[in-house]
């Protein structure tokens, strides 16, 4: 069924905090099972790409094939009226913005950056702007502020970056965030002079990314000289430019580097990018060549293309009819610097996500990952945002950069801001006076060793970027809340958690990591609860999904949904996955369909691949391991298996003691109860322990007499339980396991 497709039109109300929605009629709200409030996706016919809005119905009558904008709407996600989008349900998720940047809009957009303001007048307009962001429903990079008024003057904002990131992403202000004030976006020409000025890319206030900084001075070096240098020069020798790609997960630094590139002292820097040049793109595919012909007219210049995945992304063949080809496009403008001494430099999140001509040679083939930072580099990450030496070691924050596995630029400035908040809350709490630190060190690693517990208490509340789209919260689980298996507990620690604690021991003592390991056993025999639990005391990033969540009756999902789980694990390492009824995506490829081929294929590509990565392990539990195809089991994927069986005679008595809620009477013989369990999982003894206490609190309910439960409500329970687990099942498991 083709999608529904609706004609812009201009909103009636422009107000600030109607800025993200979306105004349709109730039978479309209807059709689309959309509810007022409702965070859904866009989808522009022209560019192919998503974006998220809010839903409301139209105050006004309107037909069923319009939808109502705000003009910002419009201006940020570059539509015009009478154009065509579509709309899909989607569940975005709305983040609160601690630090908004801000950059003035010149009231004619062909006019130089405005004038810097001075640091008193700095901080009166960011007061104002504070007032219109916290009225605001949503907020997102690239959202414009016009004839904002304050001393009988007005200027126009557009937000550059939220939490540090310009990533489409969605934010609500609060009164306690902070706003900054930057210099326009648009750089003036530097006073460069051939043969006498270097071009260089500051790595001052930059953390974790020498390598990354040393291969791009490298390459911008090149551009430092006059073009006839290079003249006399055979022709193989003067083409051998092309641009550079930058790739990375949000939040890893791309826009930092891509900032520090323009400081790099060219004649001039100019921008291509979703949240100032989708406008342009919507109005007038002449833009992009247009900015094309500046940049080589003040050589030697630079061309800034961030968000590519959102300005070029891959296009559906489907649709190629009826979109501008942005991608083609830039390939077209690409191949006019060859020979010249303007450099284009791209940025996206995925590789994968954008126009595929735009990697060719000679275009921007040069591509350099801004990675997941290691340990190392977020303990220099946290130096530069604490403003202390890379060189200069500190053991709180090294100790920091230890347990923040995963993090990302991003998520350590958040991280820092919150514990910076929780030890002020301290402060106020304990000082009589607001703002009074003089109980605090001043010197700031003495400040940083005081605020270790904040740190911890912000750990807590913070995830990594990189695991917000998969993680799934896992409820407090530890050890100790499982009865017995004392075995399987053990050697999962040896597995899972040694190599990351221990790892120059193992190495020394020639013991090499695994990489997978597989659960198995009867339903209720806590195989879920111990993946939880490892997930709880390993303080690993943990991955859990379902193998049957992970299915699509769409030819190619299922394998991409299991290629995007690895990617993530890689990208968070070191982290576990957990495949729970792994058996769904894994089951013998004799025995599936010509999609479960596929799928298994693309998982054991996935296990093998992990041998050559760092960090990352699986997990994986199934309740039938005969359905597994053979391959999943063999040495370096899930060659570790282990059996996780009925509960023992002391595994029963501390489930039994840890189940019972209220006081048990004196009549409660514990072991006795222990060995009539015998054959029941621990699922089910949960259970008879629930159904006793229900009976004593009915009769503690009609007598009005506080009750413990007895033997007898015990043994009542007990009799309406059936065991679902028959020795034929057990001899069965038992015989996989012997026959591996």
């Amino acid at each position: 069924m083709k999608e529904p497709e609706y004609k812009v039109r201009p909103s009636s109300r422009e107000d600030t905090k109607d800025v993200f929605r979306i105004f349709l009629s109730p039978a479309q709200l209807l059709l689309h099972k959309l509810h007022a409030g409702d965070v859904c996706h866009i989808v522009t016919l022209h560019q192919l790409s998503t974006r998220p809005a809010v839903v409301w119905p139209a105050t006004e009558k309107i037909k069923d094939d319009v939808v109502q904008t705000s003009k910002a709407l419009q201006i940020l996600y570059g539509l015009k009226l009478d154009s065509r989008i579509s709309i899909r349900r989607g569940d975005v998720a709305i983040t609160d913005a601690d630090e908004i940047t801000l950059c003035e809009i010149p009231q004619n957009e062909s006019q130089s950056t405005p004038p810097n303001p001075d640091e008193d007048e700095r901080s009166h307009w960011a007061w104002r702007l504070k007032h219109y962001l916290c009225k605001a429903e949503i907020l997102a990079p690239g959202m414009t502020f016009d004839r904002v008024e304050a001393n009988d003057e007005r200027r126009s904002y557009r937000i550059q970056s939220i939490n540090s990131s310009a990533d489409q992403m969605l934010y609500r202000a609060r009164p306690s965030c902070t706003v900054c004030l930057k210099d326009g976006h648009s750089k003036r020409a530097n006073s460069f002079e051939w043969g006498k000025s270097l071009l260089v890319v500051p790595s001052e206030g930059v953390g974790g990314l020498d390598k990354q900084i040393e291969l791009l001075n490298d390459e911008v070096s090149v551009y430092s000289h006059p073009p006839e240098k290079y003249a006399k020069m055979p022709l193989f020798f003067r083409t051998c430019q092309g641009g550079i790609l930058l790739h990375g997960a949000p939040g890893t630094g791309k826009s930092m580097v891509l900032r520090k590139i323009c400081e790099a002292g060219w004649r001039r820097a100019f921008h291509i990018d979703i949240t100032d040049g989708s406008q342009q793109l919507g109005e007038n595919e002449t833009a992009i060549p247009q900015i094309f012909s500046k940049a080589l007219g003040c050589q030697p210049s630079v061309i800034i293309i961030d968000h590519l995945e959102s300005i070029a992304g891959k296009q559906n063949p489907t649709d190629l009819a009826r979109s501008v080809n942005i991608g083609q496009i830039l390939s077209r403008q690409l191949d006019r610097l060859d020979e010249t001494q303007t450099l284009a430099i791209g940025a996206t999140r995925s590789l994968t996500e954008i126009n595929q001509d735009l990697r060719r040679v000679g275009r921007l083939d040069l591509e350099i990952e801004i990675p997941i930072p290691d340990s190392k580099s977020r303990a220099e990450i946290l130096k530069v945002l604490c403003k202390l030496p890379k060189d200069k070691a500190d053991s709180t924050l090294e100790r920091i950069a230890a347990r923040t596995h995963g993090f990302v630029g991003a998520d350590l400035k958040k991280l820092l801001r919150q514990a910076m908040k929780t030890t002020r809350a301290q402060d106020r709490a304990s000082e009589s006076r607001i703002g009074d630190f003089d109980c605090r060190p001043t010197e700031p690693q003495a400040l940083l060793e005081s605020m270790e517990d904040a740190f911890t208490s912000a750990l807590a509340n913070i995830r990594p970027t990189v695991m917000q789209e998969i993680f799934l919260e896992i409820p407090e689980t530890k050890w100790s809340d499982i009865g017995g298996q004392h075995e399987v507990k053990k050697r999962i620690q040896q597995a899972l958690v040694w190599p990351v604690k221990y790892p120059d021991e193992m190495k020394q003592s020639g013991l090499k990591a695994k990489k997978g390991l597989l659960l198995y056993g009867p339903p209720g025999c806590s195989k879920t609860m111990t993946a939880r639990a490892t997930a709880t005391e390993s303080g690993l990033n943990f991955i859990a999904v379902r193998g049957a969540e992970l299915l699509s009756m769409y030819v190619g999902e299922t394998e991409r949904a299991v290629r995007e789980v690895f990617g993530k694990a890689r990208a968070a390492s070191p982290s576990i996955i957990f495949f729970d009824e792994i058996d769904a995506v894994g089951a013998a490829r004799d025995k599936s369909q010509q999609g479960g081929i596929h799928t298994v294929t693309t998982l054991l590509n996935e296990l093998d691949g992990v041998e050559e990565l760092k960090g990352v392990f699986v997990l994986a539990a199934t309740n039938k391991p005969e359905l597994l195809d053979p391959a999943l089991i063999r040495a370096g994927r899930l060659s570790e298996t282990l059996y996780v069986g009925l509960p023992d005679l002391e595994a029963r008595r501390a489930i039994l003691q840890m189940q019972t809620p209220v006081s048990l009477s004196d009549d409660v013989d514990v072991m006795a109860l222990s060995e009539m369990t015998e054959g029941f999982t621990g699922a089910e003894i949960v259970k008879i322990c629930e159904q006793a206490s229900y009976i004593a609190f009915e009769e503690q309910i009609q007598s009005k007499e506080k009750r413990r439960v007895s033997q007898k409500q015990l043994s009542t329970a007990l009799a309406t339980v059936k065991r679902s687990v028959t020795p034929e099942m057990v001899r069965k498991y038992e015989a996989w396991g012997a026959g591996r």
